[in-house]
């Protein structure tokens, strides 16, 4: 009787965890397949040259340039997970009073990008490596440009992740980047649904990295930030983010000390320019000016 009961309690908890690492696989998937949070934004200012750069995969990559002033460098916006582009018209508004050009993409399995899969930032750096490419290409830039990388949650540990392969970039504003692909993923399932952070959320990152052939789990831009080394650098880390949580914000500060950084109160993932804007505008152009990227007269 006992050995019964037993052999039903095992049947019951291998169902049930095969259920929830379904589920997990289920989640993953949708933050994944061409993932759409918001309904693609239109850029508000219009002074913009479109053009399209091809990926490593052969995606073409859709970016759009906001030409410079003379002795002014350039910017480059990279936009959140499930985003696109439009949704950086907020820092096209302030940086463009300064003169600076401005270089905005839609990375690949978003916006008017082609591709199927995202891997929040772990290859999207191949992305902005084709974009630069062409930017060059067509004259936009060239190889005395000062260029500054700004990314918001993705977009910043896409920036994280292209350190050590495009030192094109000499500066990096990182605003709400996660430290491990793994632990953000943990906390949103918690905060989202309250499922509790188990190993069987390490066996649904194995499963998919093997079912796409791309590393998730192997996304941690905590173990990437020093590479950046000397060039200049500002963390924003916005007060009340669940998900680039404040362990995340001190984790890439350890490993980057020399780094600048600016913390939002009151201020929830990648909300520091909509509840500090005076504050978060003047700290990002003093930033730029002091690196370089913005020449004052």
């Amino acid at each position: 009787m006992l050995k019964k009961l037993l052999k039903r309690i095992l049947l019951v908890f291998v169902i049930g965890a095969a259920i929830l690492v379904v589920f997990l696989g289920y989640l993953i998937n949708l933050m994944i397949n061409r993932p759409q949070f918001l309904e693609p934004r239109p850029l508000e200012d219009k002074d913009y040259q479109e053009f399209w750069a091809v990926n490593e995969n052969g995606h073409k990559i859709f970016a759009c340039y906001f030409k410079n002033q003379p002795g002014q460098g350039t910017v480059l916006l990279c936009h959140g997970h499930g985003v696109s582009h439009g949704l950086m018209n907020d820092m096209v508004a302030f940086l463009r009073k300064t003169g600076v050009g401005l270089i905005l993409i839609d990375f690949r399995a978003h916006g008017r990008s082609e591709g199927k899969l995202c891997t929040i930032g772990l290859n999207e750096w191949k992305d902005l490596q084709a974009v630069l490419a062409e930017a060059t290409r067509l004259g936009y830039i060239t190889n005395e440009t000062p260029i500054a990388g700004f990314g918001r949650s993705m977009g910043a540990a896409t920036l994280i992740h292209s350190a050590e392969h495009l030192p094109q970039i000499k500066a990096f504003i990182l605003e709400s980047s996660f430290e491990r692909l793994r632990l953000i993923a943990a906390r949103d399932a918690k905060h989202n649904i309250n499922l509790p952070d188990t190993p069987l959320t390490d066996l649904a990152f194995w499963l998919i990295d093997r079912i796409t052939s791309t590393p998730y789990s192997q996304n941690n831009p905590v173990e990437k930030i020093a590479n950046i080394g000397n060039r200049p650098a500002l963390l924003i880390h916005d007060e009340l983010d669940h998900r680039a949580n404040e362990s995340a914000f001190k984790a890439l500060h350890a490993a980057l000390p020399n780094a600048k950084t600016f913390i939002a109160k009151d201020a929830r993932h990648v909300q520091a320019h909509k509840i500090q804007p005076e504050e978060f505008e003047k700290t990002v152009l003093q930033f730029l000016t002091e690196a370089g990227i913005i020449s004052q007269p």
